[in-house]
């Protein structure tokens, strides 16, 4: 069978949109040039193909929209750890680790370990995702030093530095009057890494209280995260039963 002929017009074509992206974010119907010429299948095979490939990322249609994400070998979006910090509002890298510990908890609590796909869970309340995250730094403060190093070792998480930095958060801030605006208590942070993932369209937050996945997390989720095997491997640790425990070294 002959390997079909696409055009440089395609090539142009899938050029623009890729560039289009990266400048806009997205492309909806109302970019009809774009967003159609995104259909041919010309163009689709120079996006899949050679431009996914050489730029690292990943180009999808989802809810009528055409969207880029940076491929799984970069870390969360591809932002640098001073644009995260900035975007979340905080101050430390150690700061950003617990930020990113935050971000896989809640991922884990809509995963299915046991089918590897995403759970039917349809929400989780801000304060199980708080509760989750203590229970996680609980258990990691519980291992021994050597069973500490390796874990740290196997999963590439600085699980100390995490563990220190949320026992350094009080619970609560009784005198705070916006919890979004706060700083120095565990709800108040998480619902700045919250924010974070509203403005990329990942997650909806009600009222401070009620967490919703958006479509373009589930899609990227289930599509490319469990492309991951190291990711895969960290969300089937932070949703059993025994997360960081020491009966996990006899089930890897």
């Amino acid at each position: 069978m002959e390997q079909e002929e696409f055009t440089e017009e395609d090539f142009r074509w899938a050029f623009k949109i890729f560039m289009y992206l990266i400048k806009e974010g997205e492309i909806t119907k109302e970019e009809a040039d774009y967003y159609y010429a995104y259909q041919k299948k010309g163009v689709q095979y120079y996006l899949d193909e050679i431009i996914e490939e050489e730029a690292d990322c990943k180009i999808f249609h989802l809810d009528e929209r055409i969207l880029l994400t940076p491929g799984v070998n970069n870390w969360f979006l591809g932002y640098s750890n001073e644009e995260l910090r900035s975007k979340m509002n905080l101050r430390t890298n150690k700061e950003l680790y617990l930020g990113y510990f935050i971000i896989l908890c809640l991922l884990a609590k809509f995963y299915n370990s046991d089918e590897q796909a995403m759970s039917s869970r349809q929400f989780l309340l801000v304060k199980d995702l708080e509760e989750m995250v203590t229970t996680q730094v609980e258990r990691i403060q519980s291992l021994s030093e050597n069973d500490l190093k390796q874990r740290e070792q196997e999963l590439e998480i600085a699980l100390s530095t995490v563990a220190d930095v949320w026992q350094d958060l009080p619970k609560f801030d009784d005198e705070l009057q916006n919890i979004r605006r706060g700083k120095k208590n565990r709800v108040s942070f998480i619902l700045r890494v919250l924010a974070f993932l509203e403005e990329e369209d990942l997650v909806k937050v009600f009222e401070n209280k009620e967490i919703r996945l958006l479509p373009k997390f589930e899609y990227l989720i289930i599509r490319y995260y469990f492309n991951s095997q190291r990711k895969e491997k960290i969300l089937n640790i932070l949703s059993s039963d025994n997360v960081l425990g020491e009966g996990l070294y006899a089930a890897d």
